[in-house]
């Protein structure tokens, strides 16, 4: 690996490694228009929700480790790009997604955001700093050693203060929202104001070896009400502090909700059985953190967080694009599993639950990119990286020229996308579906996905609108909770393909539970599935077969459902004890995005990840807890 292109590395851990501050941050409220009501506002309007896909993770050039890697887009291009036009990117050209998002949100690092872009600009007083003249020096070297004082700067948590004056700060981020609300079209396209709380605490500091986890959140404003300023890394790096702040932003009648992202690269610290300065969880703690993180953010670029072998060793599929490496300056180690992982944490809960009163990882699950070229690349067949001029190829992402792979480029994956069931596509509609957790997670796909639980027989099928309408009047949507006193649930599951994807191979049911010893445990149900099969005598489903022509990246379309209904009900359900229960929808296999890159450049898949993939998809839990 050459010697800038390490250095360059190195950058992005320090500006992902920042340690923890005392400086408390004050903020105030100025009285903004209130868009808020409960009223139809467009044609689209159901009142048994439509389905919308869209990306609450995205980057620009006004985020630090963007614009290292040569991105100039900027949050008004992100948004075009969302809105389905092209956009540039630093070397593949022109970018584009086949289809428009529903809706979308711009998550730049608070962290010194759209500093070094307004360094550029010579009619800005910044780019008159010391600092800003070195990094725009011609000798890269000099702009090397400046980029490197950003980077340390935020290491050691001691921020140039030119660059965080309030002023700045305040003006960056009035531009940021009113980007965001210039994009904004009820009924067509719905663009949330956010940005990125950049928390990533160093576990060893040895600059040969430095690592540090991921305990990032995307802020995500309901509209027009918005914080002064944001909260940033430099004000704590404990969520706790995050949340409190919320609380007091909450207080001043501001609406936002953070979303955790990317537990895989977290080395045990996202989903804790102790808080971040090492005390006991309490009660106080639990409602904190589940007042404030109803939704994670599963499935990115970075990998999914779902679920991981040493975990669920039981799980035929649970080694699903684990992207299990930390943020390192050299070869990145492999953080812990245990801490890291959704179904891990959903169990976790129940027993926090059981002994407190509360569950913390009572959450809702979406997927999103976290596309650092202002774009997030969704399509396995069209897939462009996640940095710019570091992966910006299938050259550079296969390694061909030779360099190292310090991060890991064949195990990203294309991106997921969030799901959201609303009355319409609103900022108001979509907000109250995330915050109900009526939302599911795809690994990128447009697979649509219904699951309620219900304690009396419908009248109609359940797909029909007379059903759908009786489901939501006597059932429980994903996202809810059901009560012993209700009686027995019945589920009902409806999954129906990507109109441009593949076709789906089996629905699922995973349970976790807390049995009579106080134990949690887990059990998977296959329990819809296409081309006529059946359970076998051990109740185990074959595997659809694999058609995948790994030379030529095709696939053939002839096994696989378009759509797969069931009703089901526990057959070892107990009214006395706690559980949960959600939906994994799987495709038939199809070609991973690396296999189209070998196919492209002529060469062999690499052989540390897999040829194919399963896309799928992952509900919302309901809860059930007993009398």
């Amino acid at each position: 690996m050459n010697f800038l292109l390490r250095i360059s590395v190195l950058l992005l851990l320090l500006v992902l490694s920042s340690c923890q501050s005392e400086r408390a941050q004050k903020t105030s409220y100025e009285e903004a228009p209130d868009h808020t009501n409960n009223t139809p506002q467009t044609k689209d309007y159901n009142d048994n929700r439509n389905v919308y896909f869209g990306d609450l993770h995205v980057h620009s050039s006004w985020s630090f480790d963007a614009f290292i890697y040569n991105v100039r887009t900027n949050p008004d291009d992100a948004f075009r790009f969302g809105k389905g036009e092209a956009i540039d990117h630093p070397v593949a050209g022109k970018i584009k997604n086949s289809r428009a998002l529903d809706f979308m949100a711009v998550t730049d690092h608070a962290e010194y955001m759209g500093i070094m872009v307004q360094m550029l600009d010579e009619e800005n007083e910044l780019a008159q700093l010391d600092v800003a003249k070195r990094i725009k020096s011609e000798d890269r070297q000099k702009s090397i050693a400046a980029f490197g004082e950003i980077g340390i700067s935020i290491a050691r948590n001691q921020p140039f203060e030119q660059l965080i004056e309030k002023d700045i700060i305040y003006s960056t981020w009035q531009k940021q929202v009113e980007i965001a609300n210039r994009h904004n079209e009820p009924g067509v396209f719905t663009s949330f104001p956010a940005y990125e709380w950049t928390s990533s605490p160093s576990i060893r500091t040895d600059p040969e070896n430095a690592y540090a986890a991921n305990l990032h959140r995307n802020v995500i404003y309901r509209g027009d009400k918005i914080s002064e300023i944001p909260f940033s890394s430099f004000d704590s790096q404990d969520p706790e502090e995050l949340w409190k702040w919320m609380a007091q932003q909450k207080s001043m009648g501001i609406d936002l909700m953070a979303i955790p992202h990317n537990g895989n690269m977290s080395d045990g610290l996202m989903y804790p059985k102790k808080t971040f300065d090492g005390r006991p969880i309490d009660k106080a703690y639990a409602q904190l953190r589940a007042e404030h993180e109803v939704i994670n953010e599963v499935s990115q670029i970075k990998g999914t967080s779902m679920s991981h072998p040493a975990l669920n060793p039981n799980d035929e599929f649970a080694d699903f694009e684990t992207y299990e490496f930390t943020f390192a300056a050299g070869t990145p180690p492999k953080g812990k599993p245990q801490g890291s992982y959704v179904r891990e944490a959903f169990k976790n809960g129940l027993a926090f639950e059981r002994q407190l009163g509360v569950n913390p990882y009572k959450f809702g699950l979406i997927g999103s990119s976290d596309g650092h070229n202002s774009a997030g690349p969704v399509e396995e067949n069209n897939y462009f990286g996640k940095l710019g001029n570091i992966d910006g190829s299938p050259t550079l992402r296969l390694q061909i020229d030779g360099e190292g792979d310090v991060l890991r480029y064949s195990y990203m994956s294309a991106a997921g996308l969030a799901g959201v069931w609303a009355h319409e596509n609103t900022r108001d509609a979509l907000y109250d579906a995330l915050q109900r957790k009526e939302v599911f997670a795809t690994s990128g796909p447009r697979i649509k996905l219904r699951f309620f639980a219900v304690t009396e027989k419908l009248a109609t099928d359940f797909t029909s609108d007379s059903g759908l309408s009786e489901a939501y009047e006597k059932g429980i949507p994903m996202g809810g909770d059901i009560y012993g006193n209700q009686g027995v649930p019945t589920f009902l599951v409806w999954a129906q393909k990507d109109p441009e994807g593949a076709n789906l191979d089996r629905v699922q049911i995973i349970k976790q539970w807390i049995d009579k010893d106080a134990e949690v445990q887990e059990e998977i149900y296959d329990v819809a599935w296409s081309d006529n099969r059946s359970l076998n005598e051990a109740g185990v489903l074959n595997h659809i077969p694999n058609t995948v022509n790994v030379e030529e990246a095709t696939y053939e379309k002839k096994y696989g459902a378009i759509d797969l209904y069931t009703e089901w009900s526990d057959p070892n359900f107990d009214k006395s004890l706690s559980a949960l229960y959600f939906i994994r929808v799987l495709e038939v296999p199809t070609p991973r995005w690396s296999t189209y890159d070998a196919k492209k450049l002529g060469v062999d898949p690499p052989a540390e990840v897999p040829s194919s993939i399963q896309e799928r998809a992952w509900s919302s839990p309901i809860w059930f807890h007993p009398n």
